[in-house]
């Protein structure tokens, strides 16, 4: 039996320990063989060594000098004949294609009750799914579905900490292009992740094995707009299942510190019911927006498209005070050196963008889509290192919360540019798609409407699906605004004066 490889997680790895698990669907109307995606997904596998093994904690020892020794932080283990593997399920459904899509109005159709979830194992607990059990749990679920018509669905859930979305996307396209190869019977393709956590941890500034940190660093890393909600000054009004999350842990009770901004527990009703629709916005829609947005300020096909749904949400909550977008921002690309693109793990933080309810009353896009741009451009290779030094240093990296749900917060990720609709395990792209997300109040995702999504710079080309999350109620008037198809609207008028 060979020994163990110990493998330390990143700074940012063990920040979303409670995020929900990264999970994507794949319906095909033709698909290789169940035999040909099993082989295929052995040799895949091969390249990722690291996602057989164990997702833990790693020791705890303060004294060590070692920052990925601190409390709360994560490390693999792999390598063995005793590494849990990953959960791999063949199954079948008496669900035919179209129990997965809705016919749309006016280009919104409710996804409340789409059978998804029957097609990614919900029975078997991923590693740390509640922050404490793991051993023998697997990080990685996949499974094979055929449908009662002989289509065929293909999913795959990560635990969060080993896969944030652009991770999902590379190794499904990874195991995709071996495939094809085994189908065109053309040799195996070189696959290259790279999985060397300390990669980021190196981008951190300062000495973060320090046994304190620089006050001129947390200083400069404060000035960034994200949240900081403290969990542990969020006891009062907080719900049952979230008692652990909000105790001081014993070996910490010595190392609180100043507490911080309380989660406002009032603002989240979890226990009101929640609406699930897609939203297509089309490639003239969404110049549209841009064009109107860019009057104000140099702004991106993105802000423009997050400003208008925001100020939807907003408009629809009918709450008067401010209102956060917390919008999920990708490390990779912007430390310098920047890390590759074939970088595993989740590399990642939500920032914060503020607005007040009476930003939003003539549904003005320029104001808001120029905060959201500079909220974005404040994170840079200057300021990102000051970041990942003050949260190399928490006693937790659970305790501070950059994010949260409810009437006053909107959570938004992009899975643009990721090749979500370009999934091809040779017998070409799926007919349908699901980008697994909590059905929570306020959360949003975006992807390409068609395929050709992948490093595609113009991805507004191809319009876009925006699913969205809210409180029934709220959804309900996000729907009825009628500058929800305001661009669309103007577009129609202008053509028919042309």
């Amino acid at each position: 039996m060979g020994r163990p490889i110990y493998a330390p997680l990143s700074i940012l790895d063990s920040t979303v320990v409670r995020f929900s698990p990264s999970a994507g669907v794949w319906i095909f109307k033709d698909a290789p063989s169940v035999d040909v995606l099993t082989d295929s997904l052995k040799l895949t596998l091969d390249a990722y060594p690291q996602w057989s093994g164990q997702l833990q904690w790693a020791p705890y020892n303060p004294s060590s000098g070692d920052h990925t020794q601190r409390f709360d932080r994560l490390m693999l283990s792999y390598g063995t004949p005793n590494d849990p593997g990953i959960e791999f399920i063949i199954a079948t459904s008496s669900h035919i294609l179209s129990s997965f899509a809705t016919d749309p109005v006016d280009g919104c159709a409710i996804a409340d009750n789409l059978p998804f979830a029957e097609l990614i194992d919900s029975t078997t607990p991923l590693a740390l799914h509640d922050a404490v059990t793991y051993v023998g749990l697997p990080s990685l679920i996949v499974q094979i579905t055929t449908l009662a018509d002989d289509n065929v669905a293909i999913a795959a859930k990560f635990a969060h900490p080993l896969a944030d979305a652009q991770t999902l996307l590379q190794f499904t396209h990874d195991w995709a292009s071996v495939s094809r190869a085994i189908v065109a019977r053309e040799p195996l393709p070189t696959l290259s992740p790279v999985f060397d956590p300390s990669l980021l941890d190196r981008a951190a500034a300062g000495d973060i094995d320090a046994p304190l940190p620089s006050p001129e660093i947390l200083e400069a890393a404060r000035h960034l707009p994200l949240h900081r909600y403290d969990t542990w000054n969020s006891q009062p009004n907080s719900p049952p299942f979230f008692q652990s999350l909000v105790t001081v842990p014993p070996a910490l009770e010595s190392a609180v510190g100043d507490l911080g901004k309380p989660l406002n527990w009032p603002n989240w009703d979890y226990t009101a019911p929640v609406s699930h629709y897609m939203v297509e916005f089309s490639p003239d829609e969404l110049h549209a927006m841009w064009k109107d947005a860019s009057l104000f300020s140099r702004v991106s096909h993105l802000d423009a498209l997050l400003a208008h749904v925001w100020n939807l949400i907003i408009r629809a909550r009918k709450l008067d005070g401010d209102y956060h977008l917390d919008i999920s921002l990708g490390f990779r690309h912007r430390l310098d050196p920047p890390l590759s693109p074939l970088f595993l793990g989740s590399p990642l933080t939500c920032i914060k963008v503020t607005a007040a309810a009476h930003d939003v009353t003539e549904h003005r896009l320029g104001p808001m889509a120029a905060s959201i741009r500079s909220s974005l451009n404040a994170f840079n290779s200057s300021t990102l290192p000051t970041l990942l030094h003050e949260m190399a240093f928490e006693a937790s990296p659970l305790r501070k919360w950059s994010a949260f749900f409810g009437s006053r917060n909107t959570i938004a990720t992009s899975w643009l540019q990721l090749g979500m609709r370009d999934v091809d395990f040779g017998h070409g792209a799926p007919i349908n798609v699901e980008a697994v997300m909590p059905s929570t109040d306020g959360c949003l995702q975006i992807m390409e409407a068609a395929t050709s999504g992948q490093g595609h710079e113009s991805w507004h080309k191809s319009g876009a699906i925006l699913s969205i999350h809210l409180r029934e109620d709220v959804m309900q008037c996000f729907l009825k605004d009628p500058a929800l198809r305001k661009y669309r609207d103007e577009n129609t008028l202008v053509a028919g004066r042309t």
